[in-house]
Order: C-alpha cells, then structure tokens, then sequence
C-alpha cells in the first residue's frame, strides 16, 4: 500500500513539474514558411493556468486574453469561444482546449465545436504587470512574437496616423517606427466623452493585450482607462498675454514651424532638447514685438549638423509685464 501510495504521490509530483504552461505554447524561434511563427505544440490539446487580463474581444465575452502571473514575454495568449463565461481581469482560470494558429495568431480555440473548458480557480488576483516597449519592437515578427498574447503598454507616443475605416490608428515613440493601437475591445466612439484621435496627438501611455492580424501586430486597449494622457506640469502655464501655441507639422520630416502668438512686447527664448534633456539648438534668444511669429526648424543642431530621428522637447521662455512663462512641446522628428 505504502509502495502505491509512494507512486501516486510521485506521478502528482512529476504530472505539476512538467505541466504544460502559457510559455509552453507561445516560446520559438523557428519562423514558418509565411514568416509568422506558429506554436511548437499547434493542433494539441493542452491545460494551462493563467491570469485573465482582457475580456471581451471582437465584443465576444467568450473571447478573452491570459497570461501567467510573472507577466514576462511569451507568457500571454489568446482564448477564443470560450463559450459563455462571466470573467473579469483578474480571474485565475485553468483552460483545456486545443491550439491552433489563425493566420499567424496563436491561439486556444473552441472554434468549430473544438473542445474546451474554462474553470475558474480564484478571483481579485493582481493582474500581470504590462511589459514596457517600443513601437518598433512590434513591428518585426522576430521581436514582436515573444509579445503576441501579452498585456504591453508603449510610453510618450505622438499620433502619425489617424483611424481608418477599420478602426486602426498608428504611433510612434522615440524609436520613429508606427505601430498599430486597435479597437478589439471598444469602438472609440461608443465611450462618452468620445475619443478623436487626431494626427499629432500625444499620449503618455497606451496600454493593452497584443494581438496579430493582417501581416501586423497591434495593441488593442481593453477600457479608456488604457489610453493615458500626457499633460506635461508647465504645458498650460501660459497666461492670456503670451502663448507657445505649438508645432506643426508633428511628426515632421524634414522641417517645422513653432507658433507663438504674443499680445506684449516680450524677452523670449526657444530652445530644443534631446530625449537626454541635452540642449541641441537656440532657435530664438531675443526681443520679439507683440504679435505672431512663426519658428522653423529643420532638425539640424548648433553646430548645423543633422539630428537623428526620434522625440525632441521644444521649451519657451516668454517674459512681459504679465511675469515669466515657460512652455514644453514634444515633437516627433522621422526620417
């Protein structure tokens, strides 16, 4: 008896090391023939553990994203008809399903009377930790595939493409390379107040779960909450006599203009930093009478040599009789 018991214990023992995981699933290096790069353990069945971070998708609740605790790459996937679930973020399920590869997309799928299960094993876990990248990391599929599936968030992005017609937008951060951010999850304008993305629109933080289709990944918000305005401490600190109204066009390539619009005679500075805080160029140092003035710059530093590609801070100083004023404008240089 003792000697049975010692192997039940032994294969439970044997069965939780070797269980399949999320990592399991997502982990190669082996591109196939369409360049994307299909699961090592595509068309199996598989049990895995993870937590839900995004339920909803393609306005299905039976369509969801988890991802194990650790949150690291190759660690989120997708669920797709799951059947009828009530999830929320945060559940800890266990899924039982066969997976299969949507034209590149990685997935657990209960399509086509396919089987799966869902049971959930706890609730109010803390959801994983969303993985910081670039725009560019997503754009290769041999970077980008280690996140398809995962929770990711990109940081002080700038708009170089407004919606299309299927609800895809693009930006891009100091790496100057547009990915996509998509509506997966909710239509932009269903939530009040409605979101306009407008060309050149900065957001601080962009957060959600990755997905892939038509040749590119992209970024699909679950809530508002998931897009993070940008509003820089000292960007409304001008008063109704002096105003840096902005640049345009942002992003640029090769030049351009900053409008400053002064109602007094005024002392003013324009200088332009580096994303290292490093001054490259003194465009204005001087006197300006009130009224308009328009500002170019062509991306070249003091010393007329060209400057890379990448974010770059415009700051204003403006003094008058109204006091002292500073500004910061974040603009986007592409080549």
């Amino acid at each position: 008896m003792k000697k049975i018991l010692g192997i039940l214990v032994f294969t439970m023992v044997v069965s939780f090391v070797f269980a399949t995981t999320i990592y399991d699933i997502q982990y190669t290096t082996v591109a196939g023939p369409d360049g994307t790069y299909p699961s090592p353990v595509e068309d199996e069945e598989v049990t895995v553990i993870g937590i839900v971070t995004g339920v909803g998708f393609s306005g299905y609740k039976d369509n969801f994203y988890i991802e194990m605790a650790e949150g690291d790459p190759w660690s989120g996937v997708y669920v797709f008809m799951a059947g009828d679930t009530t999830l929320v973020a945060g559940d800890e399920v266990e899924i039982t399903g066969t997976v299969r590869e949507y034209f590149g997309f990685t997935e657990i799928s209960g399509y086509e009377d396919t089987f799966i299960s869902v049971s959930l094993l706890s609730s109010g876990n803390p959801i994983p930790v969303s993985l910081v990248v670039q725009t560019a990391d997503l754009v290769d599929a041999a970077t980008a595939e280690q996140y398809e599936g995962c929770l990711v968030e990109v940081h002080d992005v700038v708009v170089t493409q407004e919606q299309t017609n299927y609800g895809e937008w693009y930006v891009t951060d100091i790496s100057a390379t547009p990915c996509q951010i998509d509506d997966g999850f909710f239509y932009l304008d269903s939530v009040t107040p409605e979101i306009v993305i407008v060309l050149g629109m900065e957001w601080a933080i962009i957060r959600g779960c990755l997905d892939y289709g038509y040749d590119e990944y992209g970024i699909n918000p679950r809530t508002p909450e998931d897009l993070i305005d940008e509003v820089s401490f000292n960007e409304n600190t001008v008063n109704a006599n002096s105003e840096f109204i902005g640049c345009y066009p942002n992003p640029f390539n090769p030049q351009t203009t900053a409008y400053l619009n002064l109602k007094s005679d005024s002392r003013v500075t324009l200088n332009v930093y580096n994303i290292k805080g490093e001054k490259i160029r003194t465009l204005v140092n001087e006197n300006l009478s009130a009224g308009e003035h328009h500002v170019s710059w062509n991306g070249t530093d003091d010393n007329n040599s060209q400057v890379s590609s990448g974010i770059y801070f415009f700051e204003s100083g403006i003094e008058n009789n109204g006091g002292d004023y500073t500004s910061i404008k974040k603009v986007i240089l592409l080549k």
